[in-house]
């Protein structure tokens, strides 16, 4: 007779999980031996670890987790159930830890601590005791026989990972996943409701890596008012709490963001029951929010449509009135407010009128810190207001002097233009020798126009934390500044998993100095020995690295341009040094013209360490410098770790919509024009396209006629004789406000632009529409659109729109509403495609030799995928072909920078390459999808290959298509990565070449080398 298990463990497996091997061998190493997993799915290419494992195969359904978890745990036979995710770890003692904790309460369910995997301590079962856990006990101590209700942190990680149930209790209810959710909350969290009795943990027992994919926010947000009617019925002093997150929370914006009118019956249900949500709860939310709800529960979807528009662009620009006699009321401008079918209520701003405090810098000298930051109340006035600041322990206060600062950073990084933020600044002073012993933490109070905010202050972004004689001083992003004994020790581990992809310098690459060169090089300097022979700087996908030099006792690195000759972009880089493992990719990067830097850059393989800096520079870090068109901040984490923070170099007067309310107020009513011609290819981004064609032939015929670019980032160079101006910047005002012509590919113009008399704007767009645009998009779910005002206001300034074909004339003028000049030139863009010389010139700066065939892969992006992932996978076409052939990579250049592309000897990623015309140029074989790209390449008459394996979906839900793309494609239309294979290796595909002829002949009939020439004729003669 089989002795059933004490514990089952279910395991949902599609096959080819990354690190489910180690998942089986961490369930091998169990310390409770009575033991089953069952591994549910399609565990394909997986070996059971030992006779305990038993493979469950499911036919249809076995791909989705909810179902295979649901069919395990009818197969199981052990008296406890558990699950597992194939991608995390349990340590040894977890379930022996929980599956005791049952069996000597008597509980329904034991949960423990969950934290995320790292390379170094994968088998800790516990964390520093001054760790908070995902449970919510900060010590890691023991909660047995307890209740959700009692300990409420519960619903803070409903995960099933860290959780053994009793199986009775589980049948008893008759618990269930969702299929198609992926989610766990739907079981956990009623779990918990429902038992009698529950033990927490203190131990680590589950090690998770990565996250699951996103699930769709319409069943989610369904499943998460399943369980907020659960709560209403069996726990309500959860509901509030419960309700607020499901309020805020990403599943429900997305949903919102995606309501059209008319909504299908299933989709306006769920709207409905949202009007059943918590009271209280909806009342703590801001009014744009609580307008939502209103609207959603109540079917009025046309008018959530026009406050999903206002939310968009109008929502800056609108502010608070005061209304009432006893008492009077503050309420938020928004749309409806005058609307009878609309309770007042819903515009009341008092849960909008937020304390904003926040600690911006603090330094240490003479046992004193010197304190800067800002308070204010949202949506008020600062001139008249009253700070003041005080440290609490407890109920104890210590009262801190108060002096007032100028701050007009704040109101330009407030995003509104209504209210006036510059008098918000204070600075203060915290006499350390006579400060009590303790933990103090700092607090404000703002008073403006009779409203009182108390609450703690908030950190600027970054983490300091430093020594002051005897006084811990920690200023946190979520905590604000903390003052406490002194502690012995370094810096305490991460428990938030960062160390999983990054080690940390020894003492030896610590930074001791950082300084400024006049050529605007950031130099690091440290003592000892640099553990590596380069410096990486990381942001997301994008790395750049430059050259250590190491002396006797100290080391010095020179952080400037990057490879291509380019400042860094915006953004927060993470300073690394790279273990010997790290190479140098042979492949290099492309310069600023394209061509292959011998420099090379270091490749992501290996493991990095973060760079740290000293305890005195953590104490007194450099101020922010600009450099050329950016301001770089130098931050660190809790840990002292460095990073720099990069933005572009606009002043608080530049920035920010109350900077545009002002230059709009102060703008000249009439300017004298000058010779000059104002160049925007994709809102400053690139040196490229129909502008790039038209500034080129301008020059050349017009060698005394001043050409300026606009710049968002300085990412691309311009020849000698170019002017580069900041977008946004005073210098960029003045050339829009006195250049006798404006040349852009894009709806880009500031919004604090006005056209001077006697100014001519060139529209050149920048492709040929196969999707729709503009005041097309109606009806389509998924497009991202303009605001219909913002739209007017930009086409209400353009002369002339450039046009390549009869169809582009009319489906443009349509899709814009513009009624001025269309010139039928053709695209500027595609001169060069006719120069066979410009071909062999591309070759070359791409450093491409030998008659290899040229393979350009280029995808257009996805209205509904910010992720931007390739659909096409490049290293899987790159191994497929033969090794005459050469994969070139272009990612959109939306996503293209969160992208990872690797290089090698088939495969090339030429996504930050200055102009897609030069790639099209280099390429004999174009593999795109809907990307307009396919009208230019036609130029060329070379093959053509579309991938669309979102076909219907793109087509129906995302844009929208002017014509049958089926039928006039000039190449074959293909579903499935295999079928581009095929015809990339065996294809013919000169059997398009009909229908090629005649989609060359309707989308490009005036592309013949000489668009720019015609242009220019016709702006400057």
């Amino acid at each position: 007779m089989t002795v059933p298990a004490r514990l089952s463990v279910v395991v949902p497996l599609h096959g080819g999980e990354e690190h489910a091997e180690e998942c089986l061998e961490s369930l091998r190493d169990q310390t409770l031996d009575d033991i089953e997993v069952i591994l549910v799915g399609r565990p394909r290419g997986l070996r059971p670890p030992d006779h305990r494992f038993t493979l469950l195969t499911l036919g249809d359904g076995g791909d989705d987790p909810g179902t295979a978890r649901n069919a395990g745990a009818s197969f199981a036979t052990g008296r406890y159930l558990a699950f597992a995710d194939p991608g995390s770890v349990v340590p040894a003692d977890a379930y022996r830890a929980l599956v005791g904790a049952l069996e000597y309460t008597g509980s329904d369910l034991a949960c423990g601590r969950i934290r995320a995997w790292t390379p170094y301590a994968p088998d800790h079962t516990s964390t520093p005791a001054d760790v908070p856990d995902q449970k919510g006990d900060p010590k890691g101590r023991a909660r047995l026989r307890t209740h959700i209700t009692r300990h409420p942190k519960l619903l803070d990680d409903p995960r099933a990972g860290g959780t053994v149930f009793r199986r009775e209790f589980w049948n008893r209810h008759g618990f269930a996943f969702l299929a198609g959710l992926g989610e766990d909350f739907p079981v956990t969290i009623p779990a918990h409701v429902l038992s009698t009795s529950a033990d927490v943990l203190g131990d680590v027992v589950c090690l998770t890596r990565g996250s699951r994919p996103p699930a769709d926010p319409l069943r989610r947000l369904e499943a998460m008012l399943e369980v907020s009617d659960l709560l209403g019925r069996h726990a309500p002093q959860l509901r509030t709490a419960y309700d607020l997150r499901l309020a805020e929370g990403p599943d429900l914006d997305a949903v919102l963001g995606s309501v059209r009118d008319p909504v299908p019956d299933a989709p306006a249900e769920i709207l409905g029951r949202l009007g059943r949500l918590d009271p209280e709860a909806v009342e703590r939310l801001p009014v744009l929010r609580r307008l939502q709800i209103h609207l959603a529960a109540s079917g009025m979807t046309g008018e959530l449509a026009e406050l999903r528009t206002f939310a968009a662009s109008e929502i800056r620009h609108r502010g608070v009135l005061r209304r009432g006699l006893r008492p009077r009321r503050w309420y938020l401008d928004y749309p409806f407010r005058r609307d009878p079918r609309l309770p007042r209520s819903l515009f009341d701003a008092t849960h909008d009128l937020r304390l904003v405090a926040c600690v911006d810098d603090v330094r240490h000298a003479d046992d004193r810190l010197a304190l800067a930051g800002h308070a204010y109340i949202a949506h008020l006035d600062s001139g008249r207001s009253r700070i003041e600041l005080w440290l609490q322990r407890g109920e104890e206060r210590i009262a801190l002097p108060v002096r007032r600062t100028r701050r007009p950073d704040v109101t330009a990084d407030s995003r509104q233009s209504v209210a006036c933020h510059d008098d918000s600044g204070f600075e203060t002073v915290i006499a350390l020798d006579t400060l009590p012993a303790g933990r103090w933490a700092l607090h404000a109070r703002v008073r403006a126009r009779g409203v009182t905010r108390t609450g703690r202050a908030v950190g600027a972004p970054g983490e300091r934390v430093f020594d002051a004689g005897n006084t811990r001083v920690s200023l946190t992003r979520d905590r604000g500044l903390t003052l406490g004994p002194r502690t012995g020790g370094g810096p305490r581990p991460d428990p938030g998993g960062e160390m999983a992809t990054a080690r940390r310098t020894e003492s030896g690459g610590e930074i001791s100095t950082i300084r400024w060169t006049e050529s605007g090089e950031l130099v690091l300097e440290g003592t000892g020995r640099c553990p590596a022979g380069r410096i990486v700087l990381e942001r997301g996908a994008e790395r750049h690295s430059w050259p250590v030099r190491q002396d006797e006792e100290t080391w010095t690195a020179a952080v400037g341009r990057t490879a291509e000759g380019l400042p860094l972009r915006s953004g927060t880089w993470r300073v690394l040094a790279p273990s010997p493992e790290g190479t140098l990719s042979p492949e290099g990067t492309l310069s600023p013209e394209g061509a292959v830097s011998p420099e090379g850059t270091l490749s992501p393989e290996g493991t990095d360490a973060r760079v740290r800096l000293s305890a005195a520079l953590i104490a007194d870090p450099p101020r922010p410098r600009v450099t050329g068109f950016h301001e770089i901040s130098v931050r660190t984490s809790r840990d002292g770790d460095l990073s720099l923070a990069v933005r572009p170099a606009l002043g608080p007067h530049e920035r920010g919509p109350y900077a545009t309310r002002r230059r709009r107020a102060v703008a000249p009513r009439r300017t004298t024009l000058r010779d000059a011609a104002v160049f925007d290819s994709y809102g400053g981004g690139q040196y490229s396209c129909n502008p790039r064609a038209v500034s080129e032939e301008l020059a050349r015929r017009h060698p005394g006629m001043e050409i300026v670019w606009v710049t968002r980032d300085g990412q691309f160079a311009v020849p000698p004789g170019v002017r580069l101006v900041l977008y946004g910047s005073r210098e960029h005002e003045e050339a829009l406000r006195t250049s006798r012509f404006v040349v852009a590919n894009r709806r880009t113009q500031p919004g604090w632009y006005r056209k001077p008399r006697g100014q001519t704007v060139v529209q050149t767009w920048h492709g040929t529409p196969l999707k729709r645009l503009g005041l097309d998009l109606e009806g389509m779910p998924y497009a991202q659109r303009v605001p219909r005002d913002e739209l007017a206001r930009q086409v209400a300034t353009w002369d002339l729109l450039l046009s390549p074909s009869p169809f582009a004339t009319s489906a443009l003028r349509g899709a814009f509403g513009y009624e001025g000049e269309i010139l039928e030139s053709g695209y500027p863009r595609n001169d060069l495609l006719f120069d066979p010389a410009r071909a062999r010139a591309a070759r070359r700066r791409l450093g491409l030799t030998g008659d290899r065939r040229i393979i350009l892969y280029a995808p257009t992006w996805r209205d509904d995928d910010t992720g931007g992932r390739l659909a096409l996978d490049p290293v899987r076409v790159a191994g497929a072909l033969g090794d005459d052939d050469l994969l070139l990579v272009r990612a959109h250049y939306l996503v293209a920078r969160d992208m990872t592309i690797p290089n090698g000897d088939r495969i090339r990623d030429v996504s930050r390459f200055p102009d897609m015309a030069d790639l099209l140029a280099a390429a004999d074989v174009l593999v795109t999808d809907y990307s307009s790209a396919m009208f230019d390449f036609a130029c060329t008459g070379r093959p053509m290959v579309f991938f669309t394996h979102d076909l219907e979906h793109y087509r129906d839900e995302v844009r929208g298509f002017y014509f049958d793309f089926e039928a006039e494609a000039p190449g074959p239309v293909l579903g499935t990565a295999d079928d581009v294979l095929d015809v990339l290796r065996y294809g013919d595909l000169g059997q398009f070449a009909a229908r090629y002829e005649g989609f060359a002949r309707r989308y490009c009939p005036w592309d013949d080398g000489h668009a720019s020439a015609r242009v220019v004729a016709r702006v400057r003669p």
